[in-house]
């Protein structure tokens, strides 16, 4: 028996040891940045807004989740995009104001899933973005990542726990392209809860959809903050 617990504790231990430290937070270094030096942009391609299910772990719930929020999503879809998308113009003025070297830059998929993985500790990117430096003739690179936009939903199998909620998460991160290291690092991620009843006539919702927008200035807001 005590053979038993004593592999069971090893077990545990090896398990935990498993899992990976998320990164945390990283504020930005103004000391790393001057007038002379280049930034680059590289935002994500965005998505359509759209209704965002969680809880709903098995594929059928799933399935009946999203078919029973199918008019909201095709509401959210319809959405003009440039609300989210001036999050990109937020990041921009925010490092031109550290210096006048700004721009965007293109990558692909195919390009960042080729970089090769970068082995540091925290504080350093997963991924090895140095040979970009001379590519892209850059010194700090910026990425910006808007994972789901829209609505957000929490399921228990089948059955919704929370009505519709304004929704957007993301992340934000800079790499100095000299060390791999991150200048600047901050996942975010709003829920704007619906004022009054959310599923209105006419599958307009007009609750949702101002939480949604809420959920987006909450984030630009957040963004701009990093650089104050």
């Amino acid at each position: 028996m005590k053979k038993v617990f004593i592999l069971i504790v090893l077990f545990t231990i090896f398990l935990t040891g498993c899992k990976s430290t998320p990164q945390p937070a990283v504020r930005l270094k103004p000391e790393l940045l001057n007038e002379n030096t280049r930034i680059g942009i590289y935002v994500n391609e965005i998505g359509p807004a759209t209704t965002s299910i969680q809880g709903a772990d098995c594929l059928l719930c799933y399935g009946v989740a999203v078919a029973a929020n199918s008019s909201l999503t095709s509401h959210l879809e319809s959405l003009p995009m440039s609300d989210i998308e001036s999050a990109k113009q937020v990041v921009y003025d925010g490092y031109k104001s550290k210096t006048s070297h700004v721009e965007f830059v293109n990558l692909s998929k195919d390009k960042l899933s080729t970089l090769k993985k970068f082995r540091g500790e925290l504080g350093f990117a997963k991924k090895d973005y140095r040979s970009l430096k001379s590519e892209l003739n850059i010194d700090v690179l910026v990425l910006l990542n808007i994972h789901r936009h829209g609505a957000y939903r929490m399921y228990s199998a089948y059955v919704p726990v929370t009505d519709p909620q304004g929704y957007v998460s993301g992340v934000l991160y800079s790499v100095d392209l000299e060390t791999n290291q991150y200048i600047q690092f901050q996942r975010f991620e709003r829920k704007i809860l619906v004022e009054g009843e959310w599923d209105e006539p006419k599958q307009q919702f007009p609750g949702v959809t101002n939480a949604y927008y809420q959920a987006v200035e909450k984030v630009k807001l957040s963004l701009g903050n990093i650089f104050l």
